[in-house]
């Protein structure tokens, strides 16, 4: 913990956009607490999380215990910054991270439609936390492609994470996104770890 919060890190890979391959984060599992050696802290700007990582050393220690999970929620009174969809070029200096990750009291997937994307509308959820209203699209690929399949399966959930991020600039904006969305029933117990690993992050606490 740091000032009160979870202290997130990004990895990020020695690739065009920072992605990590594909090949180094396959074979691990949601729940898994992961080490990784850190060679080099490479925030930028208001992504403090951003490290580079030693890619030839990640190894798995320990499960953790789907019963703490929410231990790892952030309690901000608003989600980066405001109550709004996106943050201001001007207002973005004052924020000094870009990672969150929360359980919403209300949610629902809405499908938006855009004259620019004809036949592509854009999946978002709508979703309530600390009584403010949000709406931000989805780009979990994971979610996305279980969505596309079942348009209804998120309807007898009751609790859900979501992993909260904040787009790169455009248009002098940066839009906050939903990078991953994961529901309380598939977290898999520690004994019987099957679930795909829907986002590479790891948690540093005392």
């Amino acid at each position: 913990m740091e000032n009160g919060r979870p202290k997130w890190i990004r990895p990020i890979g020695n690739t065009p956009h920072g992605g990590v391959p594909n090949h180094l984060a396959k074979s691990f599992r949601l729940l898994k607490i992961i080490e990784i050696e850190v060679t080099e802290r490479k925030p930028e700007n208001h992504q403090s999380e951003n490290v580079i990582f030693n890619e030839k050393y990640i190894r798995t220690v320990k499960d953790y215990d789907k019963n703490q999970f929410a231990n790892l929620c952030d309690n901000e009174r608003l989600i980066l910054g405001n109550s709004g969809k996106a943050i201001s070029r001007e207002s973005i200096r004052d924020l000094n991270h870009s990672l969150l990750l929360v359980s919403p009291t209300r949610f629902e997937v809405t499908q938006r439609a855009y004259e620019n994307r004809p036949g592509k509308p854009q999946t978002r959820l709508v979703f309530t936390y600390n009584d403010n209203s949000y709406d931000f699209p989805i780009t979990d690929p994971v979610f996305l492609d279980l969505h596309k399949r079942n348009a209804d399966f998120l309807k007898q959930t009751k609790q859900i994470y979501l992993t909260l991020s904040l787009g790169l600039e455009w248009e002098s904006w940066y839009y906050k996104l939903v990078a991953a969305i994961t529901r309380i029933q598939d977290l898999p117990d520690s004994r019987t770890l099957k679930s795909p690993l829907q986002f590479f992050k790891q948690f540093f606490g005392n």
